[in-house]
């Protein structure tokens, strides 16, 4: 378009606005009317504004700009947007100046300019230049120009991009190439393609076309589409411009495609599904070549009539016939995919089969249905797996929710199902969970075997379930069982409970005589117009372990003072890290010495924690819980450590140093690295092993004694000593001792202290430590308090003691200077 045609085509249009009456328009020339669609009327009326002009948004930003201007010159220059009469918006520059008229009034003179043309223009321009843009910005190819010259095609010149995409810079190409012989770069087997060219390029050809390998820099393979024209002829030779195309993931993907495409036709060849093709407007089914049946000659590949004839009535079972013409049918009429399980019998088949058929419907431009493709697999085996997957899964429900060795729920289950039952409980009759578990189970585990274990919690998870309170029995874990119980009264409730537990002591009794099999029992009744499950569980719990320490009565009621001491108990964990931070647990050393001279032999740890008022809480408050919770390691490794710091600055003050022992939990052999901690430690404070026992209760060996063992054992090769702690106390004490890595046996204060009861017990303890020295033990007698029980034990043959006849246990400082560099009290 010629520049003075775009100018005959800008409208001009002037106007007077009051400016001291809401810029009402006072005067418009025709320009004005063409530009806004106003008319001479409209201005008459003295109801138009300048502000009715713009796009409502726009004004403020307008007006905004023009006070701006006029607040420093007359005249002002602004490009906006206006709304025409009929809502349209077009593009003006707006050209104003103020001046007063001849009775003082502030006038605003204003020239409109349509530039909405102009606007068009400059979008299609800028539309144009940034498509222009992308288009340089994406092209994948780079350009280069090459000479025919003989039987080689030589590099002239090329873009940066053309070196950069083989991984070269321009220098490297033009040296590998021998100065620019594209074939050095060809993957060899692809060079008859470039000599092919040349050949035609000689007979005149003036277009190249090829798509071949290249190796990179990197010596990886890269596919190049090298599309080349004519250019001129110099020197004799031939000029070509070439661009050149990495497609390297498009063969990549051509590749996956054919190698998708056979395995498809491989699937296709040698499995039971079935793909087809059915032709609606000519009524025609195409079966593939391959097909079995189609292959034998027993029916046809393209079945003419297909729907006309009813031909899938004669391989649908009649029961689902109707169903599937129903989906045939729908899908000839709606363009959608279908899927549907029936029963055929294919040509061939004894009986029917079940099926999957998927259909997908393909339209012509006027909607209509002209082909519909499927696929028929068969799912029979599926089906049947699924039959047999529903079934196993009942027995993997069964299996997850209960005990197997009992039958019963398993913890879980338990508390969903009572949590459920409850919900709906009748508040005139009494529940209560009923807590219980074996003491001295152990016995008949040690003594009798596992499987005579398991058929002792089997015969109890038997009396819980034929109980008639019984409303749901778990057994929670090892031979600790739950049981959700109802009655109408509590006292009844009660005694079904005594009555169960002792018929199965009394089945006990029989066939382990020699056993102390007893249940310990605690029960929590529930209030169910209020209630909390697995609160309820552990007050029932509660209940148990309060029961399990009394020695007459073994059926405990829960009372809310045990909370209270549980509360107690979590106190007492909640308090221990804060009290190893501030010391507040102290170590405290009882002195071993001999009995005939009172010389000192060693000294055991003992923890103290003391109270803010001064007093300590003695280990019997704290220990069992600390062990509960699993802080006791942590508290284990806090003593130890403080032994080491206790030996470490009597070495460093030249005092002379006796073997200390140090108690370890059984909680440590849980823990993969304990021994490796303990040998770092005493590392870390370079005191020489053979300065600490490790003292272990025998109690600890029954809970994991394989694990327990290796422990020991490494500890004991490490020149550490292994003491045991409460020998006596077990069932199997002395066998524990044959062949175990244990070096002191601390016999149980309990022994000492019946050394004055009978000549009896005399002669037991007597012989027992004979048995004990036989296995090459060191023996130490704990709990000696008068000279009495130390004579005896002389006169036996034990000198080596621990107790109240020489000391106490006392604080390090009072230890230290009482007993260390002072052997002899």
């Amino acid at each position: 378009m010629k520049k003075s045609d775009i100018v005959a085509r800008v409208n001009y249009g002037t106007l007077l606005v009051d400016v001291q009456e809401h810029n009402r328009i006072i005067f418009a020339d025709a320009g004005f009317y063409a530009i806004t669609g106003y008319t001479l009327q409209d201005v008459e009326k003295q109801q138009l504004c300048f502000q009715d002009l713009f796009v409502k948004e726009d004004f403020p930003i307008y007006a905004k700009e023009l006070r701006a201007i006029l607040a420093v010159q007359d005249t002002a220059y602004l490009e906006h947007r206006l709304q025409r009469k009929d809502g349209s918006v077009t593009y003006v520059f707006c050209f104003g100046k103020q001046r007063q008229d001849e009775n003082g009034k502030l006038i605003g003179e204003i020239t409109l300019t349509d530039i909405s043309h102009i606007k068009r223009l400059q979008a299609k321009f800028n539309e144009t230049e940034m498509e222009l843009e992308a288009l340089i910005q994406n092209l994948p190819g780079s350009v280069s120009i090459v000479e025919i010259k003989e039987t080689a095609m030589h590099l002239l010149h090329a873009t940066e991009d053309y070196f950069h995409q083989f991984g070269y810079t321009r220098e490297e190409y033009m040296e590998t190439s021998n100065g620019g012989i594209l074939g050095k770069l060809f993957y060899p087997q692809d060079l008859p393609i470039l000599n092919q060219h040349i050949a035609a390029i000689a007979r005149g050809e003036k277009t190249i076309f090829m798509q071949v390998r290249v190796i990179r820099k990197d010596q990886s393979l890269m596919w190049v589409d090298v599309r080349g024209q004519f250019l001129r002829i110099q020197n004799g030779n031939p000029l070509f411009y070439l661009a050149t195309f990495d497609i390297t993931k498009a063969k990549q993907r051509d590749e996956e495609l054919r190698l998708q495409t056979e395995r498809y036709q491989l699937i296709a060849e040698h499995t039971d599904e079935l793909f087809y093709d059915y032709d609606v407007k000519h009524d025609i089914m195409n079966l593939p070549q391959n097909f079995l049946p189609v292959r034998q000659g027993k029916i046809p590949a393209a079945i003419p009539g297909y729907l006309e004839r009813s031909i899938p009535k004669k391989v649908v079972h009649p029961e689902d016939y109707p169903r599937f013409l129903r989906e045939l049918m729908s899908c000839l009429t709606e363009e959608k995919k279908t899927s549907i399980e029936v029963r055929m019998r294919m040509p061939g088949a004894e009986d029917y089969e079940w099926y999957r058929l998927v259909c997908v419907c393909s339209a012509n431009e006027q909607g209509e249905i002209v082909r519909l493709f499927g696929r028929q697999t068969s799912v029979d085996n599926l089906r049947r797996l699924k039959k047999t997957v529903s079934e196993d899964k009942r027995i993997i429900e069964r299996l997850s929710t209960t005990d197997p060795v009992t039958g019963l729920l398993n913890r879980v289950a338990f508390k969903e199902h009572s949590a459920l039952y409850l919900e709906e409980a009748d508040t005139n009759a009494c529940y209560a969970f009923v807590y219980s578990d074996f003491n001295d189970f152990s016995y008949v585990n040690d003594n009798f075997g596992y499987d005579s274990g398991n058929t002792m919690l089997y015969e109890f998870g038997s009396i819980i379930s034929s109980s008639p309170a019984t409303v749901f029995g778990s057994r929670i874990n090892s031979d600790y069982f739950l049981c959700l119980m109802k009655t109408d009264t509590r006292d009844e409730l009660e005694r079904l409970v005594r009555e169960r537990d002792a018929l199965f002591v009394q089945r006990q009794r029989k066939k382990y005589p020699a056993s102390e099999i007893q249940v310990a029992t605690g029960i929590s009744f529930i209030d169910p117009r209020h209630f909390e499950v697995t609160e309820e569980m552990d007050n029932a719990n509660l209940a148990r372990r309060k029961a399990k320490t009394g020695k007459n009565d073994l059926c405990c009621i829960y009372y809310e003072a045990l909370r209270t001491a549980r509360a107690k108990e979590k106190t007492i964990a909640a308090e221990l890290h804060g009290a190893i931070a501030s010391h507040t647990v102290e170590l405290f050393l009882q002195p071993k010495f001999m009995m005939d001279d009172l010389r000192i032999i060693g000294a055991e740890a003992l923890v103290r924690w003391r109270n803010s008022d001064g007093t300590y809480r003695m280990p019997s408050e704290f220990i069992d819980i600390l062990e509960k919770v699993g802080y006791i390691v942590e508290l284990d490794f806090f003593m130890y450590e403080e032994v080491l710091r206790s030996l470490r600055q009597w070495q460093d003050n030249g005092m002379p140093l006796v073997p200390i022992s140090v108690n370890f939990s059984r909680l440590h052999n849980n823990y993969p690295n304990f021994v490796d901690r303990v040998i770092g430690l005493a590392k870390k404070y370079q005191i020489d092993s053979h300065y600490i026992e490790v003292e272990v209760t025998e109690s600890a060996f029954a809970s994991d004694a394989e694990q327990m063992e290796r422990n020991m054992r490494r500890l004991q090769e490490a020149g550490f000593s292994i003491d045991i702690d409460d020998f006596g106390k077990g069932y199997s004490s002395l066998s524990l001792l044959m062949g175990s890595p244990i070096d002191v046996v601390k016999v149980d204060k309990a022994f000492v202290d019946s050394i004055e009861v009978s000549e009896k017990h005399r002669e037991y303890i007597k012989r027992m430590c004979m048995l004990i020295q036989a296995t090459e033990k060191e023996i130490v007698f704990e709990g000696v308090e008068n000279r009495k029980q130390a004579d005896f034990l002389c006169a036996c043959g034990f000198k080596k003691a621990q107790g109240w006849l020489l000391d106490k246990a006392v604080p390090v400082s009072v230890f230290e200077q009482k007993y260390v560099g002072n052997p002899l009290r």
